[in-house]
């Protein structure tokens, strides 16, 4: 599977990039200056400026060695542009996220050290970075070091965008905002959604007494609501588009614990319960749980919304050790869905005269996507005549420990 994240603002950050005049693949003087200047400052053998593509990097000047356009496979940097803070990796072989890494293991260069910079164009995206290599391990750099790099990086970036060097002006990138709004909005309405139709089935039932279940499913739905617009408010950028991930280590069954067991109403308001898998995986994973929850929340919706019956949670792993967690429901999409039209907004399954209103805007499966991806993950739904089965997939890093 894939060995990097993607950016929650990818289409964004890559519009802003092809609009830099002057991120050409011609090389110039200057920027080599700059990377002679960082090698002597991390005492590395090695230093690039790199710039990162949607699915290969490049180098607008490399010392040291040779290097040519690569997949984004064999990028270090493609991690560097998940924030704005520095990337220091003392030891590559030894860093969970890169001891299988290409570029890591026997056969390759055998790289060991990483220090990198992210490149932070005036609107506020990150195009690549300024970094040294080496082939044997290093002590961490010294602050001052890292906020020199830092500085040369800026140099990079006002030599790009042939402005002096200076604090950088955010611009709005209006596609970007409206998608990243147009997205989380949806979360925002469907826990609201729930509550109502809870509701509603509560009233409906008054006579024969409050249904516990439903209860719980309403109460379940406004904390979901509560912490989502915590998490969006403290990890989120408008102005770019951007989400960050606030990663810490919990447990897999936590993560289900929202889901498990909720009893609510479908689109066509037949009640639906979800069950967890008795086989499901327990142990401790590296995450985001508020972003995974939200994605969980997503699938386990549209399994009520458009699935069958039955429908069932749980996680295990494939045979390479990354994490699956999986929401399963008995029905089946129906010849008009195509699968690849699932991933893009505002389409539930293909042509939209086959969209039933009542399950929403088919935001969704693409929100989850692009959360998955975040998380250096992949998502694929498949489809059997009695079954389909949502995946996320999350590399095998995210269940070891950091040293």
């Amino acid at each position: 599977m894939r060995t990097y994240p993607i950016p929650f603002n990818e289409e964004a950050r890559l519009r802003s990039l092809f609009a830099v005049p002057g991120l050409t693949e011609e090389n110039d003087a200057v920027f080599e200056a700059i990377c002679e200047a960082a090698r002597k400052l991390l005492d590395c053998p090695i230093a690039h400026i790199s710039v990162v593509e949607d699915d290969t990097q490049w180098y607008k000047a490399v010392v040291g060695i040779e290097l040519h356009r690569m997949p984004k496979d064999n990028s270090f940097c493609a991690h560097t542009i998940m924030s704005n803070e520095p990337l220091v990796v003392p030891d590559l072989s030894k860093d969970p996220r890169f001891k299988r890494h290409p570029m890591v293991v026997k056969g390759g260069p055998e790289a060991r050290y990483y220090a990198g910079v992210p490149l932070v164009l005036s609107s506020g995206h990150r195009f690549g970075s300024l970094c040294g290599l080496d082939l044997v391990p290093h002590d961490a750099p010294s602050d001052q070091q890292m906020a020199i790099l830092a500085d040369l990086g800026r140099a990079v970036v006002a030599a790009l965008e042939s402005v002096p060097p200076k604090p950088a002006v955010k611009t709005e990138d209006e596609f970007a905002k409206t998608t990243f709004i147009t997205l989380i909005g949806h979360e925002l309405r469907t826990p609201l959604t729930i509550l109502r139709g809870s509701l509603q089935l509560l009233e409906a039932t008054a006579e024969s007494g409050v249904n516990p279940k439903l209860m719980r499913a309403a109460g379940k739905a406004v904390e979901h609501l509560m912490n989502l617009v915590e998490a969006v408010i403290a990890f989120s950028d408008a102005s770019t588009g951007e989400l960050r991930l606030n990663e810490n280590r919990c447990e897999l069954g936590d993560l289900f614990a929202e889901i498990a067991y909720l009893h609510l109403p479908g689109a066509d308001g037949v009640l639906k319960s979800i069950t967890l898998d008795e086989g499901s995986l327990t142990q401790q994973v590296f995450l985001d749980p508020n972003q995974i929850k939200v994605a969980l929340n997503a699938l386990a919706l549209n399994a009520i919304n458009h699935g069958g019956q039955d429908i069932t949670v749980g996680a295990g792993q494939d045979a390479q050790g990354n994490i699956e967690l999986w929401v399963a429901d008995s029905g089946n999409l129906g010849e008009h869905v195509e699968l690849a039209k699932l991933y893009e907004p505002f389409v539930v399954g293909g042509d939209i005269k086959h969209r039933d209103t009542r399950g929403g805007l088919g935001l969704g499966l693409p929100l989850t996507r692009k959360l998955v991806e975040l998380h250096g993950g992949d998502f694929e739904v498949r489809s059997d005549p009695n079954c389909t089965t949502a995946i996320i997939r999350l590399p095998v890093w995210r269940t070891e420990q950091f040293p």
